[in-house]
């Protein structure tokens, strides 16, 4: 049954809301404010919401008339300022938490706490929301908009619209809920909307071992660009990450005791580690590096060959990409195949597993081996393995 209401002058009333509608006041402070019935007192209370300061008065207009727009939807919608304090306290919009967000990532990254990928990956991330809500026709002025039901919606975008894997799905719910996070501990939000929303039960990687008709083409890239290949050949041996490899420099490789030691600023568990140089790898890295200066990166912007200027992450897998059409590769062969691989044929050549930990500086190893004494010097059941590409 409809709930009668009477209105007396901007007061409306019924059995369950009492309220005066919110409106824009720009004085010496430019402020929205609001009555609404206090439940224990039944006294009308004043709320106020400061309009913050913009770049122009006609932006700052724009904002205040859209908090007030917001604050009358709830209240006609039954909303109470008694009930939380979402709308109570000053509204924040969603591009300034993201700027705020992504100004403590540039700090964490300057501290060497966070990788420059990582806020790349971030910012592809926001993109992403903005083109559902840009698609979708849906409002995401205010952070407090970036709701459970918004969320749901973005997601079944992923993984049906975009055709994406569960994996994927995951790693898009986990960033929500990390940005979210954020915003409740600055006092964007009153709560996390994300929490509560299930991640779906992953599968197997797409990307799939490299077989011995696939290695024999890769072996091609050889005769093609010797210094990418050493680069493959780099993460195949010693499962080293594209981006630390674009940091690696020519000093860390150690020619004569087989080994690549990676520091902690370049290795992504922040720990200084040893790797050994397997002896089917050794003649190719050694020509790799021949005649370079120790100052120099391993792989460089001079078409992998070592050299002053840093690599672009990226480059390593768009190279690989065009190797991969150009030998006929299928897709399902990516460049983390290599790591993989190596890993799977060195387990497979009889080395125990806590030396191919070691090797790979393996998480999943390391939880259940995790006060196994970890490589100082080159292992020499890794180097001398029977263990080849």
């Amino acid at each position: 049954m409809p709930t009668k209401k009477t209105k007396i002058k901007g007061l409306i009333s019924s059995s369950f809301v009492n309220y005066k509608a919110a409106e824009l006041r720009i004085k010496t402070q430019w402020l929205v404010v609001y009555y609404a019935k206090n439940p224990f007192t039944k006294e009308m209370q004043r709320f106020r919401v400061v309009v913050p300061s913009m770049k122009s008065e006609t932006e700052r207009i724009k904002h205040g008339k859209k908090i007030r727009d917001e604050i009358n939807k709830k209240l006609a919608e039954g909303w109470s300022p008694f009930s939380t304090d979402t709308f109570a306290t000053d509204f924040k919009t969603y591009d300034h938490c993201k700027e705020k967000f992504l100004e403590l990532i540039n700090l964490d990254i300057k501290k060497g706490l966070k990788r420059q990928d990582t806020e790349r990956t971030y910012k592809s991330n926001f993109s992403m929301i903005e083109l559902f809500a840009k698609r979708k026709k849906q409002k995401l002025n205010f952070i407090f908009e970036l709701n459970r039901v918004f969320i749901v919606n973005y997601l079944d975008f992923i993984l049906y619209d975009r055709n994406n894997t569960h994996r994927t799905y995951n790693n898009h719910l986990n960033f929500i809920k990390g940005f979210l996070n954020f915003c409740v501990t600055y006092g964007f939000l009153s709560e996390n909307f994300a929490i509560g929303i299930a991640k779906k039960k992953e599968g197997q990687k797409i990307r799939q071992l490299l077989d011995t008709d696939v290695k024999s083409k890769i072996k091609s890239i050889e005769d093609l660009n010797f210094h990418y290949y050493a680069l493959c050949m780099t993460t195949y041996f010693c499962f080293i990450r594209r981006t630390e490899l674009s940091k690696l420099l020519v000093r860390h490789v150690d020619i004569l005791n087989s080994t690549i030691t990676i520091p902690s600023e370049i290795s992504k568990n922040k720990n200084t580690e040893t790797i050994t140089i397997p002896k089917s790898f050794l003649p190719i890295i050694s020509k790799h590096i021949n005649f370079s200066n120790l100052d120099d990166f391993l792989f460089s912007t001079n078409d992998f060959k070592s050299g002053k200027n840093q690599l672009n992450p990226k480059k390593v897998s768009d190279t690989w990409e065009k190797f991969r059409k150009l030998l006929k590769i299928s897709k399902v062969f990516q460049f983390y195949s290599l790591k993989d691989t190596g890993i799977t044929d060195l387990l497979n050549s009889g080395v125990p597993s806590i030396k191919v930990r070691n090797q790979a500086r393996h998480s999943e190893l390391a939880t259940t081996e995790k006060y196994t004494h970890r490589n100082v010097k080159c292992d020499e059941v890794v180097q001398n393995a029977n263990f080849d590409f």
